[in-house]
C-alpha cells in the first residue's frame, strides 16, 4: 500500500467531487439522477471512510454496523491504484469500526476474487430469476478475522 495513504471520513467538499461520485458510480454502477440520489443515501444512512492519496480521494467504502455484523455496502477503488492495497486497508478500516462483528458483503463474479484474497469466507447465493446471468455471493469476515 502506499505510505502516502490516508484515511478518514468524507468531508462535504468530498462528497461534491467529482472524484466521490466516480467511486459511488463504481461501487454501484448507477449514473445520473440514480447516481445522485444514492450518493445522497449514502451520505444520509451508511458510514463512509476514503482512502486518499497525494490529497486525492481513491478509494471508498460505506457501510453499516448492526447488532451481529457490519455490512458492507460498497466499496470501490480507483482503477490504476487496484493493486496498492486499498480496498483491503478499506476493508480493515471498516472491521476497525466493530472489531467484534464480522464484516459481510454481496458481491458478484467481478469483485469475488478480491474477497476471497482479503481473507472472507465466500458462498455462492440462489440465483436471482430476475437476473439469471448474474452469480451472487455472500462474503463473510470473521470478527478480528484474517
Amino acid at each position: 500500500m502506499p505510505t502516502a495513504a490516508t484515511f478518514r471520513a468524507p468531508t462535504d467538499l468530498d462528497r461534491g467531487s467529482a472524484e466521490y461520485l466516480g467511486l459511488v458510480e463504481s461501487a454501484s454502477g448507477h449514473t445520473g439522477a440514480a447516481l445522485q440520489s444514492l450518493a445522497a443515501e449514502v451520505q444520509d444512512h451508511l458510514t463512509t471512510v476514503v482512502a486518499l492519496v497525494d490529497g486525492r480521494l481513491v478509494g471508498l467504502a460505506a457501510y453499516e454496523t448492526g447488532r451481529t455484523s457490519t455490512v458492507l455496502r460498497y466499496l470501490a477503488v480507483e482503477g490504476t491504484r487496484r493493486e496498492d492495497g486499498l480496498g483491503r486497508a478499506l476493508v480493515s478500516a471498516v472491521q476497525a469500526a466493530a472489531p467484534d462483528a464480522p464484516v459481510v458483503a454481496e458481491t458478484d463474479d467481478d469483485a469475488v476474487g478480491f474477497y476471497r484474497r482479503t481473507g472472507f469466507a465466500v458462498t455462492a447465493l440462489p440465483r436471482d430469476p430476475r437476473r439469471p446471468d448474474v452469480q451472487r455471493y455472500r462474503c463473510l469476515l470473521a470478527a478480528g478475522g484474517r
